[in-house]
């Protein structure tokens, strides 16, 4: 059987390889840590079984301690080499904030491809709260900031943010599914101008406008993409 390889460019969204068994096991945790997470504000607990947990969450960080970790930047120069296993891709992927699945720090946010769009759903609890039932403002920035990211799958470049404006239209509530929503509008040579939006129940609470700089050549569709000219306004 003939191994599969993998280049950083080639990580698209909800596409990437099966989990292997360690992954899957990675996600469990990290799941677990995400409810403790939850479990944690405002722990209606007695001082000695504060303590209690204190020691016990003390004793796991370190055991955990003990084993180490990966190394971020052997796995990353193998993907850049076009040389990345499967795994590879997903210590990469699963980490990330917000969308890692392995991640204690994700809802998780859910990303994919739909058309001429980058769709999103996530449910996002306490932990993520800003005013009282509502979502963080500062959160809904980050996961627009990763979402209009991601409409680089649709082109051979890839960039960095270079501006991203928010309109806040209405709180968006904890606890219920978030939507999600972003496409490219145009690109200017090495500038990539794309919005995005955020609904709850068919409502739009958010709206956002971001440019992404791409550091090396101009920005352009990628071939299986080449049908999308003329979804992209003019």
């Amino acid at each position: 059987m003939t191994d599969t390889f993998y280049h950083f460019r080639d990580i698209r969204v909800a596409e990437t390889p099966a989990p292997s068994p360690r992954a899957e096991l990675h996600r469990e945790l990290g799941r677990t840590l995400a409810e403790l997470n939850e479990q944690v504000l405002r722990l209606d607990a007695s001082d000695d079984q504060l303590r209690d947990y204190i020691q016990q969450a003390r004793e796991l960080k370190a055991a955990m301690a003990e084993q180490g970790q990966r190394d971020y930047g052997t796995t990353l120069r193998r993907l850049l080499d076009g040389e990345g296993t499967g795994d590879d891709v997903t210590d990469l992927v699963d980490f990330e904030i917000l969308t890692g699945k392995a991640s204690p720090l994700s809802p998780p946010l859910e990303l994919w491809l739909e058309g001429d769009k980058v769709k999103g759903r996530g449910i996002f609890g306490l932990a993520f709260q800003g005013p009282p039932g509502r979502l963080h403002g500062g959160v809904i920035g980050l996961a627009l900031d990763i979402l209009l990211a991601k409409t680089q799958d649709f082109v051979e470049q890839i960039g960095v943010t270079g501006t991203l404006k928010i309109r806040y239209l209405a709180g968006t509530p904890l606890h219920k599914p978030v939507e999600f929503e972003a496409r490219l509008i145009r690109m200017e040579g090495r500038k990539l101008i794309c919005e995005g939006s955020v609904w709850v129940e068919g409502q739009q609470t958010v709206a956002a406008e971001g440019i992404w700089i791409s550091p090396r050549g101009d920005y352009r569709l990628k071939p299986e993409y080449a049908e999308l000219e003329a979804a992209i306004r003019a």
